[in-house]
């Protein structure tokens, strides 16, 4: 293991354990030095490893400190990230999107308040009259964002937000088969709103994941084909 590595690892590990906590300032460099066994350039590039990584915050002229690690910290180099993500390698996000869409849509049918739940309603109904516009779009992430929300977990409505403006940059609505697309996609969403109104996360968690699924479906058929180049003669 090379030095830098040591260094960043022992770093990491007395973020993890609560030896340091968040806002705390490291030890000097002489003491941290001495504790790894490394010089100060390693340990240096490794506090830039976790700055870069936003386990560690900058301090010009000071000894950095430890990042308060909330959902919104946590997620915000994954924000920069996925936008640059070409489509056939941001399916493979898909997976993970089903279980945790499935996930979001039980703990709403259990944790969502009855008011709610009727608004959920109104609104996949209120999408489903939409044609494929922009106001549906943007009916259509506020009625994500209030399952994810209803389950009261940062951590996956921060990841998933990200995933989920991925997705919304292909326009599977369009085309021929756009109209048929979007007819499926409001009766999933009606289906699930019903779930979630009758308490049965079950049904909730089955019908989001079978509706990303098939969103998934979709979106591969808009993956370029391979580029055939014909011999030059």
């Amino acid at each position: 293991m090379s030095a830098v590595e040591t260094a960043r690892l022992g770093l990491a590990r007395m973020i993890a354990s609560g030896e340091l906590a968040p806002g705390e300032l490291l030890p000097s460099e002489a003491e941290l030095c001495e504790r790894f066994g490394v010089s100060r350039s390693s340990l240096r590039e490794a506090q830039k490893m976790l700055t870069v990584a936003g386990a560690l915050t900058a301090r010009p002229g000071s000894r950095s400190t430890v990042s308060v690690m909330d959902a919104a910290h946590v997620m915000s180099g994954l924000k920069m990230i996925v936008p640059l993500i070409p489509l056939d390698r941001f399916l493979e996000l898909y997976p993970l999107r089903e279980v945790l869409e499935g996930h979001v849509a039980a703990a709403s049918a259990a944790r969502m308040s009855d008011v709610d739940c009727e608004l959920l309603l109104a609104m996949a109904r209120e999408l489903a009259a939409e044609p494929a516009t922009d106001r549906a779009q943007t009916l259509d992430a506020k009625y994500h964002r209030m399952i994810i929300e209803g389950a009261g977990d940062e951590i996956i409505a921060a990841l998933l937000a990200s995933i989920r403006r991925r997705g919304q940059d292909y326009r599977v609505f369009e085309g021929a088969a756009g109209l048929e697309r979007k007819r499926v996609s409001d009766a999933a969403h009606v289906d699930i709103a019903e779930a979630i109104r009758n308490r049965d996360p079950e049904s909730a968690r089955f019908l989001a994941m079978n509706h990303v699924r098939t969103t998934r479906l979709w979106l591969e058929g808009l993956k370029p084909g391979p580029i055939v180049f014909e011999n030059a003669e």
